[in-house]
């Protein structure tokens, strides 16, 4: 519970932090500290420092997350956007079959925490080879350093630079937004508001599926670490097949669709329990399907409220969309509790949260043809002109 309740507030304050201090060095601090405080849980002498430093852990942990996720974003541009931001969930579902053989093998959670922890520290030597975002340098108005990333990067794959880019990239005297940002932002026009809190409803709503089917495989039925390596290996596909949706079918419909299909698998779970003894195989299977749907939205979602939002805010966007989530996450240990008053009821809230979820998302414009904005202006300039054709209209 203290390692969600961090993640809750960690994924605001590191949006916060990373749109005014830039990704690339939120990122390294995160994964320095992230690999630290995992060695100092290994050798908790004291239940009250372990509760102190796992909310701690789950603090900075959201952050690696979240940092990286949106620098892998803004390093590419076209659909290499949408392949590099999907592509960087993968090592999440290899995570989970990696960890299934850890815990079955090591025993002792001690040396489970020690043998997960230390190879953070071979990601420190990242700090060398990431360049910072060139989005963000832009839109801080640090020209130079664009230019120095983007020279590198030509050098690299033998390329030349367009004619006079460094005029192309000097900010017109109207665009010029360096002024500093907060979470008030988010709620600045009534578009903004409108994303934002159907944003939170989404996430909320993902990350109760998604991690309700996750940490509660025991509940399910079966063996726990075969159930582990089984959601593990059913998100690896899942996550490669929204690469192809996105590139062909753009965000909107398939987060809403994959958010539904999942809900619709849990509520066909539901009566089975109830029905028959003997069909733990169809329940296990329909939580499966369930699982891959759901991963496809997990690994959709980011990108596209990523993309919803302007590059000096996308970080906090991301970060407050995380808020909601957090508060999924510190219910869920709780959700099967609710098995006790029916059986029923938590496959049930599970449905109901990625139907209602899914339609959500139908009330969000699509994103993935076009460019990312930069600036707050952006936005508003948008807004005021969906207004006038509304007016229009």
């Amino acid at each position: 519970m203290m390692f969600l309740g961090g993640v809750a507030i960690g994924g605001l304050v590191c949006g916060i932090l990373s749109d005014k201090y830039g990704r690339k060095k939120t990122l390294m601090a995160s994964v320095f500290f992230q690999t630290l405080l995992g060695v100092i849980i290994a050798f908790a002498p004291w239940f009250q420092m372990y509760f102190i430093l796992r909310a701690a852990l789950g603090f900075i942990s959201v952050s690696v997350v979240f940092s990286g996720f949106v620098l892998s974003i803004e390093l590419v541009g076209g659909n290499w956007r949408t392949v590099a931001g999907i592509s960087y969930l993968f090592p999440v579902s290899l995570s989970y079959i990696t960890i299934a053989g850890m815990g079955w093998l090591l025993r002792d959670w001690r040396q489970l925490q020690l043998a997960i922890s230390l190879p953070g520290l071979i990601f420190l030597i990242l700090w060398w080879v990431l360049p910072e975002s060139p989005r963000w340098l832009l839109a801080m108005g640090r020209t130079n350093e664009v230019m120095t990333i983007l020279q590198k990067a030509a050098n690299y794959n033998g390329r030349e630079l367009p004619v006079n880019i460094d005029k192309q990239l000097l900010p017109n005297e109207n665009d010029t937004e360096t002024e500093s940002v907060n979470v008030m932002d988010l709620f600045k026009t009534r578009q903004m508001r409108k994303k934002t809190l159907l944003l939170f409803v989404i996430w909320f709503s993902v990350y109760l599926v998604y991690y309700g089917l996750v940490l509660n495989l025991g509940n399910i039925g079966g063996d726990l670490y075969i159930n582990s390596i089984l959601s593990g290996a059913v998100e690896i596909p899942a996550v490669a097949l929204s690469i192809l949706i996105l590139l062909k079918g753009g965000r909107r419909w398939p987060l809403a669709l994959t958010m539904m299909l999942s809900g619709v698998a849990c509520g066909c779970a539901m009566p089975i329990g109830l029905v028959r003894d003997d069909l733990q195989w169809l329940i296990t299977t329909l939580a499966m399907m369930s699982r891959f749907s759901i991963s496809s939205s997990n690994a959709i979602m980011p990108v596209f409220t990523a993309e919803l939002y302007p590059t000096i805010i996308r970080n906090i966007g991301v970060g407050a969309s995380n808020v909601s989530a957090g508060i999924a996450l510190m219910l869920v240990p709780y959700l099967w509790n609710l098995a006790d008053m029916h059986q029923s009821i938590p496959m049930s809230i599970l449905a109901g949260c990625g139907i209602v979820g899914g339609a959500c998302v139908l009330f969000l414009p699509e994103t993935g043809s076009k460019p990312l904005k930069d600036t707050i202006r952006e936005e508003e300039c948008e807004a005021s002109e969906i207004k006038r054709m509304n007016n229009n209209s």
